[in-house]
């Protein structure tokens, strides 16, 4: 695993529940201890821009979990969205309930079940836990 490797996840319906945005979904926070211990670097993103996926972060007392925020906000000529800020990192990993806007040269996508609403039997993040080897579920 490299320990230049960046990992971006959406906001609402991938870590949010995209009704309240109110719900942190399930298994989030230990994945996301589980990358920063591992070197990664965590953003929050969002095409609601940088100030909306920080407010999210606060509402749920999550914010100390990322190293940034960022805006989902230009897009290339097939409509998906641009990422040159990842371009320092070996290797980008993208989690969203929307791979369709997402890009798929120079990074990975992985795609989860939207969360929609709050839901502590949710088990959407455990594609991104076995794709580390861990377990965010006891």
């Amino acid at each position: 695993m490299s320990s230049n490797e960046v990992w971006l996840f959406d906001v609402d319906a991938c870590l949010f529940d995209s009704s309240t945005g109110k719900s942190w979904r399930p298994g989030a926070t230990r994945l996301i201890e589980h990358l920063i211990d591992t070197g990664c670097r965590v953003i929050l993103w969002s095409a609601g821009g940088t100030e909306y996926a920080q407010q999210r972060a606060r509402g749920c007392q999550v914010s100390h979990l990322f190293h940034a925020f960022e805006q989902k906000d230009q897009r290339d000529a097939s409509g998906k969205y641009t990422l040159e800020f990842v371009d320092t990192f070996d290797n980008a990993v993208l989690v969203d309930d929307r791979p369709e806007d997402l890009p798929t040269d120079r990074v990975e996508v992985i795609t989860v079940r939207p969360y929609l609403v709050e839901n502590r039997h949710d088990r959407g993040l455990d594609v991104c836990a076995k794709r580390q080897g861990i377990s965010i579920f006891d």
